[in-house]
């Protein structure tokens, strides 16, 4: 695993997705509130952009934007289906910079 420098803290809006380089991988960024979720960017489904779907903040959610598919940002899951996960990362915040495992 590699740790991977993605921004500071405010380089992210609350609310908001931000897609990132990781090496190969582009990953998915999403701050609510205080906490970062990292995701694969592509829904597995078509492989549209999870940036570019609605972050429904209060459920935890991110709305494919192609198909309305719900992926819960806690665990990655499928709303519909808990058999279908994405990949998830781990991200955390040291020192206002915002790292990401990969």
């Amino acid at each position: 695993m590699t740790e991977f420098v993605i921004g500071a803290v405010a380089d992210f809006p609350d609310g908001c997705s931000t897609a990132v380089q990781a090496g190969k991988r582009t990953i998915a960024v999403f701050r609510v509130k205080d906490e970062f979720y990292a995701v694969n960017n592509a829904c597995p489904h078509k492989g549209a952009s999870l940036c570019e779907g609605e972050v429904v903040a209060g459920e935890l959610i991110v709305r494919c934007p192609w198909h309305h598919w719900n992926w819960k940002l806690s665990d990655g899951t499928l709303e519909a289906d808990s058999r279908q996960a994405l990949r998830r990362y781990q991200i955390f915040v040291q020192q206002n910079e915002v790292i990401l495992v990969a």
